[in-house]
């Protein structure tokens, strides 16, 4: 079911893919690595096991975009499998009650827009669920246990930064318990266990990633988080966080919180403890939301065992259980936020998700699955002006595109040698430096006056637009109109 719901906006954009990192990052990684090759050590750095699978496929002559359709809702629904693995035989939950985390945790809007883009994050999470499977079995485990555990470990850590984070807090915390509660044995086992995936991640993350170090708002200049994310302060920060943690979570809240009382399990209330705690430092180098997004994972397990304790109690004067109407509610609650956010496009957005309405965070939650670095209304009209640019570009001409165009342009033009990314600069000072380097035909690829996204809606007059193609236009860089 995940997998068939992940498909239905596959299916409405055609035969296009969809989600930001999807198009702006892995299209572009892959094609540049594969063509220029990568340092070792840097793409270690990385977590590198998604991009293995879509370069091995590429190279192999499979057409980059094919392969993002199919993996964006194959991942979903093999997470769909992990969780209910491990509801099933983690905490022994009967099948149909292991359907329900598995469903609601990838079905939920916040799962979905997970979905959306950050693919690398769902193959940790797959792995996640199977190490946590195996480390809730580990009270009479096997060495064959542990071993298969130390690789699901590694595969955590081969997939995806945070995730890996938040998987060696939860064995950081067992391991403690496990000290705490006398059992030596199982957490010296445990410790072994995981001491090929820790000390991978402190090799290659504590000096890949860490030495961006942390957001200091006493001394900065340039606020990273501030431009991005939108606080300038600590304060501010803390404010954000708590809007975004309300406008994903409210639904399901009050499930949360009863539920919290109910399950014990010792797992997932380490994930929900690590993920607040990660929420007060302000890392610069990664946004504080994503902890927040990866929260439905084990909020989902809360809200089912809060249901299931809903059944003793009786609504008499409708004759029915509490549960049921609470079963309706998730029901209804869950098809309206998502079907709305699957259906819906950037240009007209159900409400919830629209930016004029309740969404103040559409920078982590868009306004609509049906985009990617550009809305769905966009992309045949910036096929077409990149083919027009291609049958008509000048000899020397070079074609400046932002981040939001550079894979368009890859996938588009058959010579890769006439595009600049100036990714999130500004246009002006790119197009001035190309023609210092000698470029004398400079373009640029945007959106027609007053429909730029990105904040700029529109083009300053140096760039004179030559060709349209509905909302998406070609422009000629005016030297002589340029004062700089």
């Amino acid at each position: 079911m995940p997998l068939l719901v992940r498909l239905i906006p596959e299916v409405l954009v055609g035969s296009y893919v969809i989600g930001f990192d999807t198009m702006g990052f892995y299209v572009q990684n892959t094609l540049a690595w594969l063509h220029g090759g990568v340092d070792f050590w840097s793409y270690l750095a990385v977590a590198p096991l998604f991009y293995v699978l879509l370069m091995s496929l590429v190279s192999a002559g499979v057409p980059i975009v094919i392969v993002l359709k199919v993996f964006s809702p194959l991942l979903l629904g093999l997470l769909g499998l992990s969780i209910y693995y491990y509801a099933h035989k983690g905490l022994g939950w009967s099948s149909f009650k292991s359907l329900a985390p598995a469903l609601l945790g990838t079905i939920y809007f916040v799962a979905l827009r997970i979905s959306w883009d950050m693919l690398r994050n769902e193959l940790g999470l797959i792995f996640l669920f199977v190490a946590l499977t195996f480390l809730s079995q580990l009270k009479t485990g096997s060495w064959k246990q542990y071993f298969v555990l130390s690789l699901a470990m590694i595969a955590v850590v081969l997939s995806h930064q945070l995730v890996a984070v938040i998987m060696l807090g939860v064995v950081i915390f067992t391991v403690f318990h496990g000290l705490l509660q006398k059992s030596f044995q199982k957490s010296l086992a445990l410790i072994v266990a995981s001491l090929p995936a820790s000390v991978f991640s402190l090799v290659v993350y504590f000096f890949a990633v860490v030495p961006d170090g942390f957001q200091n708002y006493a001394t900065s200049t340039e606020l990273i988080l501030a431009n991005w994310l939108g606080f300038s302060s600590y304060p501010s920060m803390l404010l954000s966080e708590l809007g975004f943690f309300l406008f994903c979570f409210l639904p399901l809240l009050p499930l949360v919180v009863f539920g919290f009382k109910c399950l014990g399990d010792f797992q997932l209330r380490s994930w929900i403890i690590l993920s607040l705690f990660l929420l007060l430092i302000p890392f610069a180098f990664v946004s504080p939301y994503r902890w927040l997004l990866l929260l439905i994972y084990p909020f989902v397990f809360f809200v089912v065992e809060a249901v299931s304790h809903l059944k003793s109690i009786k609504w008499k004067r409708f004759n029915t259980s509490l549960q049921k109407i609470v079963i309706f509610y998730l029901i209804l609650s869950t098809v309206v936020l998502s079907f709305g956010y699957i259906f819906s496009t950037p240009d007209q957005p159900f409400s919830y998700f629209s930016p004029q309405h309740f969404n103040s965070y559409y920078y982590q939650i868009p306004s609509a699955m049906q985009q990617n670095t550009i809305s769905v209304a966009d992309f045949q009209g910036t096929v077409d002006a990149l083919r027009w640019f291609e049958e008509n570009k000048p000899v020397g001409g070079l074609l400046l595109t932002h981040t939001a165009f550079y894979s368009w342009a890859l996938l588009v033009l058959n010579d890769t040698d006439v595009i600049w990314n100036y990714e999130f600069g500004d246009p002006v000072n790119a197009a001035s430096l190309a023609v210092q380097e000698g470029h004398t035909r400079v373009f640029l690829v945007w959106w027609i006056d007053g429909l730029g996204w990105y904040t700029q809606p529109s083009l300053p007059l140096v760039f004179q637009e030559v060709y349209r193609s509905e909302r998406i236009a070609i422009y000629f860089y005016d030297i002589a109109a340029d004062g700089t």
